[in-house]
């Protein structure tokens, strides 16, 4: 069976470098990028069947981000996960209104972030 692809999008290191050995032990193919312009460069030649993203990155935001996934066609079905510590209600609104399917806020549990990759996968 072949491993199902995430593109991770995270400019804090040391929780990037976490998420991705989590990933990586659930048998998943991970990609990272520690900010947009680096995730719009691997998604030319990546097609990754999911994106986890954080929010507030220097250069393209999160929510930058998913506009610009949106606007391609052959990307736009991809399901589209924040994480954020943005708790407030009108920001995680805003992420599902521009097409998130999901907002976990930090700091979260590993149970809760594998549990919504199944979901939405």
């Amino acid at each position: 069976m072949q491993k199902r692809k995430i593109l991770l999008v995270e400019d804090e290191i040391t929780l990037r470098d976490t998420i991705e050995e989590i990933l990586d032990f659930n048998d998943f193919d991970v990609k990272t990028a520690s900010n947009g312009e680096i995730a719009l460069a691997v998604l030319k030649d990546w097609k990754p069947d999911l994106i986890l993203s954080d929010v507030m990155m220097p250069g393209i935001s999160g929510f930058d981000l998913i506009r610009m996934v949106q606007g391609i066609e052959e990307l736009k079905q991809i399901p589209f996960i924040f994480l954020s510590a943005l708790v407030a209600k009108h920001e995680q609104k805003k992420g599902l209104d521009l097409g998130a399917r999901a907002f976990l806020t930090k700091p979260f549990k590993t149970a809760d972030l594998l549990k919504l990759i199944e979901k939405h996968l």
